[in-house]
């Protein structure tokens, strides 16, 4: 990597500030939400915001490699969201549309695994849990299928890795009589399926950064760059998908 000057200036206060806008939003609606949660009656009000462990009086351990998991979605869900949105600044639509797709989806896969929707419910519309499976398959082949071109410009091994271990996962709970060397089966391959899921996504966001950085180098030099010739400056405008080198090895653009 050459060494690239300092592009970055002091803030003015105002510009400081400003962030503080869209931060009153969201404190607004994360209030809002708080005191719908507490002015209902329903459900006892320390069910909702006490830690699960500390509530259910059980060892902090509890639940460790679910909660694990839940983290693994959750980086795997950022890092889809960071790649879509610099895949944006590079002008790669392609990218864009697959990352943001990948990002959605796996936040589904969140919300399930965080809340447990596919027992919840399932049992409360009378529908078996393969459902939820076949819906999830369904939606992951749409989008896989859809962004194809894409994916093949990634690396889709550890994605293919993520997907065998989830569904070994899933073979088990729907196949396997309950047993603990099942759970066991069961729970570690989910894990491992994660991981890989995760990593993935992260590695993707990588890729689409270094390739977009580069291009942008390419496209304009460093303005402090001794040697460089104000005069024949050249700043072409951008346009999507122009970049003609992939996205790192083996990477996406």
């Amino acid at each position: 990597w050459r060494a690239v000057s300092e592009r970055r200036s002091r803030r003015k206060l105002s510009a400081s500030l400003r962030p503080l806008a869209p931060l009153a939003v969201v404190w607004l609606l994360g209030s809002l939400t708080l005191a719908l949660l507490v002015a209902q009656r329903r459900i006892p009000m320390e069910e909702l915001l006490l830690d699960p462990n500390a509530y259910g009086g059980v060892h902090w351990y509890t639940g460790l490699v679910s909660n694990l998991g839940v983290l693994g979605w959750t980086v795997a869900a950022a890092g889809g969201a960071a790649g879509a949105w610099i895949s944006g600044a590079g002008h790669r639509a392609g990218a864009v549309r697959f990352l943001r797709g990948g990002c959605l989806y796996t936040g589904l896969l969140l919300l399930d695994d965080l809340f447990q929707l596919h027992i919840v419910v399932s049992r409360a519309v009378g529908l078996p849990k393969s459902a939820f499976y076949c819906m999830y398959l369904a939606l992951g082949l749409w989008w896989g299928l859809g962004g194809r071109a894409e994916l093949a410009r990634t690396r889709w091994p550890l994605l293919l890795a993520g997907v065998g271990a989830l569904s070994v996962s899933v073979v088990v709970d729907q196949l396997v009589p309950p047993s603990p060397r099942a759970l066991l089966a069961e729970d570690s391959s989910k894990f491992l399926g994660i991981l890989a899921w995760a990593l993935y996504f992260c590695l993707t966001a990588r890729d689409i950064a270094s390739s977009v950085v580069a291009g942008a180098t390419r496209a304009r030099p460093d303005r402090d760059s001794p040697g460089t010739d104000p005069s024949s400056r050249h700043e072409p405008a951008p346009t999507p998908d122009s970049s003609p080198a992939p996205l790192g090895a083996g990477a996406g653009r």
